[in-house]
């Protein structure tokens, strides 16, 4: 199995986007749908692109599903055929299922199917839209495992050495790397320089022993 195949069902704007972006970032993408205009227009941006109906049990089991590592259900606007599409994998044996989901109930379903991940992108977006009207400096999280997350913070504001450690310190945090606004990469932090100043970014790890809050990583914003 080629462990940088995947295959993407469902070329909507997010499906599309995903499998042009999986191929882009060194992927090899076999982009499906039963549109044929949809397929011709993504054609040239991925490996391999097919028109087929994955509702149809005959056209699943007509592809062998064991050279990808992952498959993307995208079709979220359907729940039914998003299902539909969902079991006949699951009978081809995919071992590793994503899908887009509309809504909770969809989302639902797909946990019963037992889905191994359920993307909801306009859920996903408001959190991050909400997380970063009360944490404006904080540019975006990550989860890692359970409870730890990985947090880029913007600074926005000149601060101390002192300021900036006691900021993170008394939260649990751990500074894992620093990108200074002059350089184009983040470096690993091997010691807080004697000031931050706007335009520097940081990488911060999240203390995995604190207890998970609604709003994810917990930042003592320095702009407060």
């Amino acid at each position: 199995m080629n462990k940088r195949r995947i295959a993407v069902i469902g070329l909507g704007r997010f499906g599309a986007t995903m499998a042009q972006e999986a191929q882009a970032n060194g992927m090899e993408v076999l982009a499906m749908d039963i549109n044929e205009d949809k397929v011709n227009e993504i054609a040239d941006h991925v490996s391999e692109a097919i028109i087929a109906d994955s509702t149809n049990a005959k056209a699943i089991a007509a592809i062998d599903w064991r050279q990808f590592i992952t498959v993307v259900v995208a079709i979220g606007s359907d729940i039914k055929n998003s299902m539909m599409t969902v079991i006949h994998l699951q009978e081809a044996g995919v071992p590793d299922l994503w899908c887009k989901v509309q809504d909770k109930y969809h989302a639902s379903l797909m946990k019963r199917l037992g889905v191994q991940r359920i993307i909801s992108p306009e859920e996903e977006m408001a959190k991050r839209a909400s997380l970063s009207l009360r944490f404006p400096d904080m540019s975006q999280q990550m989860l890692l495992g359970d409870s730890q997350y990985l947090a880029e913070v913007k600074i926005m504001q000149r601060v101390d050495k002192n300021d900036f450690l006691h900021a993170i310190r008394r939260q649990g945090h751990q500074l894992v790397a620093i990108n200074h606004k002059q350089d184009k990469h983040y470096q690993p932090a091997t010691e807080v320089p004697v000031c931050l100043y706007p335009g520097d970014s940081v990488l911060l790890l999240s203390n995995a022993n604190e207890s998970k809050t609604r709003e994810g990583f917990v930042w003592p914003s320095l702009t407060s």
